[in-house]
């Protein structure tokens, strides 16, 4: 008779066990795979940064047949091409300043290009891509959004 209690007893202690780690178990679990998805997005923004600005800098002119300039909302366009499972709402900026090497200054910041710089040989163009990841743990600490930015800066050949 008491083998019977016993086992009843071991079984509610295991079942107490069970509901004391299994939410700290998923929480981690949840929270990992969240970090890689933030990773994997850093990535992917990176990229479409790059590929942005390499557009910018080998379309223009008469290469490869185009003979129109490369505009910003081509550039925009070009970059979201790449934003592929990066998150929501991702936004790209383009902005064209001139080479400011002696005084180190950034020459423009957002869609906001330098005052007399354009698309032309010469020129730096940055391309700035940001999008948000939204996270499940974080949801749980108040912070559902996770905000990852990329920018690239190259110079302008064609």
């Amino acid at each position: 008779m008491r083998v019977a209690t016993r086992k009843r007893q071991d079984r509610g202690q295991a079942l107490v066990e069970a509901a004391l780690v299994l939410p700290l178990f998923f929480t981690i679990f949840f929270g990992v795979v969240d970090i890689a998805r933030v990773i994997w997005a850093n990535d992917v923004v990176g990229n479409a940064a790059r590929e942005g600005a390499r557009f910018a800098s080998v379309n223009g002119g008469t290469i490869q047949g185009f003979t129109d300039e490369v505009t910003p909302d081509a550039i925009r366009e070009h970059a979201l091409n790449f934003v592929v499972a990066a998150g929501a709402d991702a936004t790209v900026t383009v902005c064209f300043s001139r080479v400011n090497i002696a005084s180190e200054t950034e020459g423009c910041t957002g869609d906001v290009s330098e005052a007399g710089a354009e698309y032309e040989r010469g020129n730096l163009v940055t391309v700035r891509v940001q999008s948000r990841v939204p996270v499940f743990t974080g949801a749980l600490a108040g912070q559902p959004d996770f905000i990852v930015t990329a920018e690239s800066t190259v110079l302008i050949n064609n």
